[in-house]
C-alpha cells in the first residue's frame, strides 16, 4: 500500500524501467533507493545480510517473495485454527471486535483470491453471515441476552450493527456495576467498640449484645436480645419482635398453601429460604411475590390481576398486555414502542399504574406476559438482589 501511494509499485514489478539520458536516469535510482531502504526498514535485522548482494528493489523482491512466500493452505488452516479458538475472556468488546477482525480480514484476503469474480459476490454474502454468528458465539456470558436477541433475528444484522448494540450492553453493564459497588460501601455495619487512648486494637473492640471485649455480636457466645432482654439470641432473631414476626408467618403462608393460585402481583421483597428448606415450586415463588408486595398497598385498591407477573432484567419499563388491571389509565401516542427479542416491535397503546409504588406500565396489547422492570425498579431508588434462595427489592 505505501509503495503503491507514493506511485512507486513499477519499481517492483519491473515495469518502470531505467532510462538512459542522465537526468532520468538519476531521478529512477532516487526512488528505487527509496523502495530499497523501505525493505531494509521493514525486514527483521537478522535478514538485512542476505540482500547486500542485490542492487535493485525488484530484485530484493523477488528474493523475498522466493524464499518466504508461505504456502497459502497452510496460512488459511493456521487461521482457520486461530479463529476458532478466539475468544472475547477478559478483553473489552473494542478490543475483542478489532482481534476478530483482523484474523477474519486475512482468512477472508487468502480464500477471495482463489474465487473467480462472477461467484464472489456470493460467497462474500456467506462469509458475512458466517462471520457475525462465529463473532456473536465468542462473547462472555454476561452478554448472553444481547446475543441470544441478535441471533433470532431474520436475517441476522450486520456486524457493525451487533457491535453497536453489543457497546450500548457493555456499558450498561459497566454503570450497573458502578452503582452495585456505590450501595455495597454506602451499607453502614454498626458495630459499637469502646476505645482506649488512639489504638484500635481487636481487645478494645466491645460486643453490642453481651458488652464484653475482642469480639462483635455475630460471632457472640453469649448472644443478648435487647429487645425482649433475654439471652440466647440477637434482636434481629428475636421471636416476638413485630418485624421477625412477620417473617415467619410469611414463610409458614407460603409452605402450608404450595398448591394455591394467587392473585398475582408482584411485590419488592422475597424473603430467601434457607438451604434446609424444600425446593421451591413456580406457585410458592409467586406466592411468595404476591405475599410480599402486598405491603407496598398493591392490594388495596380492588383491583384484582388475572395472570403473574415476571421480575425481568431484560425489561426497560414495566410492561402488561392487558389494562383492565390498571389504575389511572392514560392512552399513549408517543413515539416510543417496545423491542421484542427477534427484533420486532410492538406498539404502546397506554400507560397506568399498578399502585402507588409502581408507575408508567407501558400497556401493549401483543404482550403474552407480565413484566416488572428491574431497570425501573432501580431508577425509582429501589435495590435489587438475586440469589439461590429468592430475589430481594
Amino acid at each position: 500500500m505505501f509503495v503503491k501511494g507514493k506511485e512507486l509499485w513499477g519499481h517492483i514489478d519491473g515495469t518502470s524501467s531505467t532510462l538512459k539520458d542522465t537526468k532520468g536516469l538519476g531521478l529512477w535510482e532516487a526512488k528505487d533507493a527509496r523502495i530499497v531502504s523501505w525493505l531494509l526498514g521493514s525486514i527483521k535485522p537478522h535478514m538485512v545480510n542476505n540482500l547486500r548482494s542485490f542492487s535493485t528493489a525488484k530484485e530484493m523482491w523477488e528474493y523475498l517473495r522466493r524464499i518466504y512466500n508461505q504456502d497459502n493452505n497452510a496460512c488459511c488452516f493456521q487461521l482457520e485454527l486461530e479463529i476458532a479458538y478466539f475468544t472475547q475472556g477478559n478483553l473489552s468488546i473494542e478490543q475483542y471486535y478489532s482481534g476478530f477482525l483482523n484474523l477474519w480480514g486475512e482468512y477472508s484476503g487468502i480464500i477471495y483470491a482463489k474465487v473467480p469474480k462472477e461467484v464472489l459476490s456470493a460467497l462474500q454474502t456467506v462469509h458475512e453471515e458466517s462471520r457475525c454468528d462465529q463473532f456473536l458465539m465468542k462473547l462472555r456470558a454476561e452478554y448472553e441476552t444481547t446475543q441470544a436477541g441478535l441471533l433470532k433475528r431474520n436475517p441476522v444484522p450486520t456486524l457493525d450493527i451487533c457491535l453497536g448494540e453489543l457497546l450500548r450492553e457493555e456499558q450498561r453493564l459497566a454503570t450497573q456495576a458502578e452503582m452495585g459497588q456505590e450501595r455495597l460501601h454506602s451499607e453502614i455495619v454498626n458495630v459499637a467498640y469502646a476505645t482506649q487512648g488512639r489504638g484500635r486494637e481487636k481487645g478494645q473492640i466491645q460486643c453490642y449484645s453481651c458488652k464484653e471485649f475482642g469480639h462483635i455480636a455475630t460471632s457472640c457466645t453469649k448472644p443478648y436480645c435487647n429487645y425482649c432482654r433475654k439471652r440466647g439470641h440477637i434482636i434481629k432473631e428475636c421471636p416476638i419482635r413485630p418485624q421477625n414476626r412477620q417473617a415467619q408467618a410469611f414463610q409458614a403462608a407460603v409452605q402450608a398453601t404450595p398448591a394455591a393460585q394467587p392473585s398475582p402481583i408482584v411485590g419488592p421483597t422475597v424473603t430467601p429460604v434457607s438451604s434446609s428448606q424444600a425446593v421451591l415450586t413456580p406457585e410458592m415463588v409467586q406466592q411468595m411475590i404476591i405475599s410480599a408486595f402486598s405491603t407496598f398497598g398493591l392490594q388495596g385498591n380492588g383491583k384484582t390481576v388475572s395472570s403473574p407477573w415476571f421480575v425481568d432484567s431484560g425489561a426497560s419499563n414495566h410492561m402488561t398486555g392487558q389494562s383492565e388491571s390498571l389504575l389511572n389509565v392514560q392512552s399513549y401516542n408517543g413515539p416510543q414502542y417496545i423491542q421484542i427479542g427477534n427484533g420486532s416491535h410492538l406498539p404502546i397503546n397506554a400507560v397506568g399504574d399498578i399502585g402507588p409504588s409502581f408507575q408508567n406500565v407501558f400497556v401493549s396489547p401483543g404482550l403474552s406476559a407480565n413484566l416488572i422492570s428491574v431497570g425501573q425498579l432501580v431508577d425509582n431508588n429501589c435495590n435489587v438482589s438475586f440469589s439461590h434462595g429468592g430475589c430481594l427489592v
